[in-house]
């Protein structure tokens, strides 16, 4: 009898657990610069997201939503991936 409201039991959590499953908005702001690089005696600038190359990293879990704020300070146009 207790094993069929142990399983009774199961069952009702794994039913509920979409439920708790908590989905969030994941906020991110990327400031797109020109940065200069030295590398093997020579300097030229490369483009950096936060003053990182490559960009950083996005988390996010099934079901988030994620907002990218992205502010152009380069001279062309671009395109994030």
């Amino acid at each position: 009898m207790e094993l069929t409201w142990i399983k009774l039991l199961v069952f009702m959590a794994c039913l509920s657990f979409p439920l708790m499953v908590e989905c969030r908005d994941r906020h991110y702001k990327f400031d797109v610069v020109l940065k200069n690089i030295s590398r093997l005696c020579d300097t030229k600038p490369i483009v950096t997201v936060n003053k990182q190359f490559p960009g950083p990293t996005l988390y996010a879990r099934e079901g988030d939503r994620v907002l990218v704020k992205v502010v152009n300070h380069v001279k062309y146009n671009l395109s994030i991936h």
